[in-house]
């Protein structure tokens, strides 16, 4: 079962693989009496504490803490609504994923058996203002069938049934998303040393 502490370690790991910088993401995880645990806003994800942290109710309500509750707050309360059997959404921006959606490059999990196995289709929410209604509306219609999710321009979300399914889902995306990158420079290489 996920805690307060389960989530802080979370976000040390996301700042040590480089999936975060400076305030940037947010981390939550659903309770078994269906209120969330989700990270502030400016609070850097590798410093976060336990006492940081909210406690809301799925309509945004701080039920527990001080402070404001992260800007994507709603992306995460519309992705519970939608899908009972999430307890756990992490969103980040890992720099080479991220970088394919500003290149307009799909995503392909497939390319290595692992990712096929690990993430499940990948989709790509278009581009959307950041904390925006529109933006949490479209990302929990992407997680009605997706567990791992691209935003264009801005990120990726990843869902689990706790924290570290999460996690590790998103370390798998931003691995496969730079064997991709690599794959597609080798082969621009040599098709260019073949003429």
């Amino acid at each position: 079962m996920d805690t307060k502490k389960t989530l802080c370690r979370i976000g040390q790991k996301m700042k040590e693989a480089g999936l975060v910088a400076a305030c940037d993401g947010n981390i939550s995880f659903r309770r078994d009496d269906g209120t969330v645990v989700i990270t502030p806003s400016g609070v850097p994800k590798g410093e976060l504490k336990p006492k940081h942290l909210l406690v809301v109710d799925l309509d945004g309500h701080v039920l527990e803490g001080t402070g404001k509750a992260s800007s994507e707050s709603a992306l995460h309360l519309e992705i519970y609504r939608k899908r009972n059997d999430v307890r756990a959404i992490i969103h980040a921006h890992p720099v080479t994923a991220t970088a394919l959606t500003v290149a307009g490059i799909p995503f392909r999990p497939d390319i290595v058996t692992e990712g096929a196995l690990v993430l499940g289709p990948v989709p790509t929410v278009p581009y959307a203002p950041p904390g925006s209604a529109e933006l949490a509306t479209a990302c929990a219609e992407a997680a009605e069938g997706a567990d791992v999710f691209l935003m264009e321009r801005h990120g990726a979300a990843t869902v689990g049934r706790d924290l570290e399914q999460a996690f590790y889902r998103l370390e798998t995306l931003e691995t496969v998303a730079k064997m991709y990158r690599d794959s597609l420079i080798f082969a621009a290489t040599s098709s260019q040393q073949k003429k």
